[in-house]
């Protein structure tokens, strides 16, 4: 009797060891973020909060409904650094080096002044305002899906700078891992970006629309119109059947500063409690996600600090760092606390301007 009883406390004992490395295992599979390293202090204090969101018994429980998290698109989620952003650089492609369309003389001036600017590396703040005029006009006449698809063939060139990678697989994996450990937190995830809407739907197709469907990105919107309607106000304007909705080659909003913060107003009417952004452009996004009061938001800026893996720039990312400081946001060095950067066998490469005119 008692060989058996000593026998089946060391089978208890067992089990409960067993059980025990078990629970272990699944505790540090939920205090980490895949793609991150272990020692991120960014990545803990994401896990660490969004872990008492989804706790009822937690003082920083959020209710599902308002698990809100936004997020910026170039720099934040898809690299902006090959050679610039995503938006602007299909522009300077279509407009000067797509067989299939013969832009505007003046569009394609403007975009030769533009592309010598971003591949000398220099600032191109004073073409903002340019952009916004002529940007738009260099789709005039597209439908939906007619822009769509001139996306969907940007997407599948090779990324400036790199070899084994098209703009479409241009993600940084660790912020991917992070939408999809945010969805399984019960997250409404957004996208909030100042590249155009359509173009951000068709980026996010087969790597984050799982997460993120159409319905949950705001960008900059281009202005659609009737095709028969001539110059009558589209309010007054009746469809007919014979008509398509064509971009009118005008912007109706530029998603960009205050205006992510009105947009996230606009279109979501609740204050998010996460917000991630890597630039100026989205401090207001993220003061407006501090002004959470009710559940405490967060704000957290990636930092273009690693020259390894990406074109990052250590002097850009310091200053930036103080500002970020100055305002309250979590700042993550990429450098620092990211374990995988680019999706698997990506390589820099010697940059070359025609790249993409070799890989369609």
């Amino acid at each position: 009797m008692k060989r058996i009883t000593a026998f089946a406390l060391l089978i208890m004992l067992m089990l409960t060891a067993a059980l025990s490395l078990g629970a272990c295992a699944i505790r540090q599979r939920e205090d980490a973020i895949k793609g991150w390293k272990a020692d991120s202090p960014a990545m803990q204090s994401i896990v660490k909060f969004v872990s008492d969101s989804a706790d009822e018994k937690s003082q920083g429980f959020i209710p599902v409904e308002d698990r809100i998290a936004v997020f910026d698109m170039d720099g934040t989620l898809l690299g902006e650094r090959f050679p610039t952003y995503f938006n602007d650089w299909l522009y300077i492609q279509r407009a000067l080096y797509d067989e299939s369309y013969n832009a505007p003389e003046k569009l394609k001036a403007f975009a030769r002044a533009w592309e010598a600017k971003v591949l000398s590396g220099i600032p191109i703040e004073d073409f903002d305002a340019k952009e916004r005029e002529l940007g738009p006009q260099l789709y005039q006449g597209l439908t939906a899906d007619e822009y769509a698809e001139v996306v969907r063939n940007f997407k599948r060139k090779a990324a400036w700078g790199f070899e084994g990678m098209s703009y479409g697989e241009a993600y940084f994996q660790p912020m991917v891992e992070l939408v999809k450990y945010l969805a399984e937190h019960d997250y409404q995830i957004f996208i909030v970006s100042a590249t155009y809407r359509d173009a951000v739907r068709v980026m996010t197709e087969g790597v984050l629309d799982k997460y993120v469907p159409y319905d949950r990105v705001i960008g900059t919107d281009l202005l659609y119109v009737a095709s028969g309607d001539g110059a009558e106000d589209s309010m007054f304007y009746e469809l007919t059947p014979q008509d398509e909705l064509v971009i009118d080659g005008k912007l109706f909003i530029k998603n960009q500063k205050t205006n992510k913060a009105v947009v996230i107003q606009q279109e979501i009417g609740k204050m998010p409690v996460l917000a991630f952004g890597n630039s100026t452009g989205d401090f207001s996004m993220a003061t407006y996600t501090l002004q959470n009061e009710k559940y405490g938001g967060r704000a957290y800026m990636l930092l273009c600090d690693d020259t390894e893996r990406d074109y990052g720039d250590p002097a850009v990312a310091e200053a930036f760092k103080k500002k970020c400081d100055a305002n309250g946001f979590y700042t993550v060095s990429m450098k620092d606390e990211f374990e995988t950067f680019y999706p698997e066998g990506v390589q820099k490469a010697e940059p070359v301007s025609d790249a993409l005119d070799d890989a369609a």
